[in-house]
């Protein structure tokens, strides 16, 4: 029997900072190794506190911002004086990039406060940054994004998460949500990481329909089998909550915390030749 060849994949979990149920999660799947990333919420009042949880990890695991513009309150002044404390339903965000109606200048200041405010609580820059609902490649979202990344991440050596080359979704309502965040701006944000030469994932996965989250240890080992080496898969796990009305994926988070703090995440793994890896130098 040939080997099973080797690939190397970053498993990144999103929405640290979000509860103390989804950071605890996160927690509990770093103390065993299930998680090569964590992409983590400064909008959140929980997020100062939670940030000290992160810091045995720091070096082993990649650590980075998940911007934030349509869940919680802004942390920048400009943002609040321009738009108030409340952050954007995510489909005005939407149509007003698309439309170019939004304040660069007020989304570029929104984004270094976030970016400080990770720096303050945690005490190191972060890895990388992605996008809360991929906001990240989101037209004018973008042009900020670079901007700050170019100021204060370059001279770090940070990557952002690209959505582009993405792992197809193993089902037709899947599908149809990876064609709207494609749709969202993710060719034109590619380009512009190839243009300045940003470091960025190889390849992407991890996008499902949430109500399919009872089949998760199908949907997960689909994605990793079929993502290419030095890939990144985004997940979304959390423990069982109660407490948090305005998070709307919780039965989903528990089922992906499920499947990755079991045996048989780590026999599929082993199975598929896959490696949980940092970002590659």
């Amino acid at each position: 029997m040939k080997p099973i060849p080797l690939k190397n994949i970053i498993l990144c979990a999103d929405d640290y900072g979000l509860n103390a149920s989804v950071s605890q999660g996160i927690i509990n799947l770093l103390q065993r190794k299930r998680l090569s990333a964590v992409s983590c919420l400064t909008t959140s009042s929980c997020w100062p506190e939670q940030a000290v949880w992160l810091t045995p990890f720091q070096g082993p695991v990649g650590l980075g911002l998940h911007f934030n513009l349509t869940e919680g309150k802004a942390l920048s002044p400009a943002f609040i004086r321009k738009y108030g404390e409340s952050l954007f339903p995510l489909s005005r965000l939407i149509i007003q990039a698309f439309l170019r109606q939004l304040d660069g200048a007020v989304l570029e200041q929104e984004c270094q406060a976030q970016l400080d405010c990770f720096v303050a609580a945690a005490g190191f820059y972060p890895d990388f940054i992605d996008g809360h609902q991929h906001i990240q490649q989101l037209p004018q979202v973008r042009d900020a994004l670079l901007r700050v990344y170019e100021r204060s991440l370059r001279s770090k050596k940070a990557y952002l998460r690209s959505v582009s080359n993405a792992v197809s979704s193993p089902d037709f309502s899947s599908k149809i949500k990876q064609s709207i965040i494609y749709f969202c701006g993710s060719p034109g944000f590619q380009r512009l990481l190839k243009k300045h030469a940003i470091p960025h994932n190889a390849g992407f996965a991890g996008i499902y329909a949430f109500p399919q989250a009872a089949a998760y240890s199908r949907i997960l080992p689909h994605f990793l089998k079929n993502i290419q080496d030095k890939g990144l898969i985004m997940c979304h796990p959390g423990l069982i909550s109660t407490s948090d009305p305005q998070d709307l994926i919780a039965a989903a988070r528990f089922q992906e915390y499920s499947y990755l703090a079991s045996e048989q995440f780590t026999a599929d793994c082993q199975s598929l030749g896959v490696r949980l890896i940092q970002f590659p130098a």
